[in-house]
């Protein structure tokens, strides 16, 4: 399989919660809430309440993406996730007790993730989830990962899907030696074992053995 390009990581200070000189972590982001290109939110300057963004088509009838190459454009501004209507992390769309766990591993940091729920993957994912779903920070020294990146769940049928939240350098599955890119709105899926791209960081995705 043929490397694809990848857009470099950005400096420090592109995304609105990096830490400054001098500032300690535990004040970042006690200033107005801001996106990953550093301006105010468009949605949190209209109203402190109301989700401006476009609800993702509901799983079930999701079809398949054309394989795709890496996008290198950046997406629009990505909101602090407040509405999971029509998403793979909303309640009535997941399995209440999955039959099988997944792992998704990165040989690079040596990160294992523990898919047995449904579960929100990113740079700084909000903690904020629907019940019985969790949050992982991804590690991330290619500073790739957009806050709110993408995530995996198990439907009632115990079907795996992949949703990714319009983050800045694209979540793939890398199959057979195709990539196909996860677009935001359209979740696909997921089938182990698979190669999962989200920015820069590549995933083993497998099942995990009794």
């Amino acid at each position: 399989m043929a490397k694809l390009p990848y857009p470099p990581a950005p400096e420090l200070g592109w995304y609105s919660d990096d830490p400054v000189e001098g500032t300690p972590d535990s004040a970042v982001g006690t200033a107005e809430p801001q996106n990953d290109y550093g301006q105010p939110s468009t949605a949190e300057a209209a109203t402190n309440t109301a989700f401006t963004a476009e609800p993702a088509a509901t799983a079930a009838a999701a079809e398949p993406a054309a394989t795709a190459p890496a996008d290198t454009t950046p997406h629009a501004a990505e909101n602090d996730i407040e509405d999971w209507d029509s998403t793979v992390l909303s309640s009535s769309f997941t399995s209440k007790a999955p039959k099988k766990t997944y792992l998704l591993h990165n040989d690079v940091t040596g990160q294992t993730i523990v898919i047995d729920k449904s579960t929100l993957l990113g740079r700084k994912p909000s903690m904020d989830v629907p019940q019985g779903a969790k949050a992982v920070r991804i590690v991330d020294p290619t500073r790739t990962t957009s806050r709110n990146h993408a995530a995996i769940s198990i439907d009632t049928d115990g079907a795996l899907w992949i949703e990714d939240y319009g983050s800045l350098n694209g979540t793939y599955i890398i199959t057979n030696g195709q990539e196909t890119q996860v677009t935001k709105g359209t979740p696909l899926k997921l089938s182990a074992p698979a190669t999962v791209r989200i920015g820069d960081q590549f995933f083993q995705f497998t099942e995990k053995q009794a």
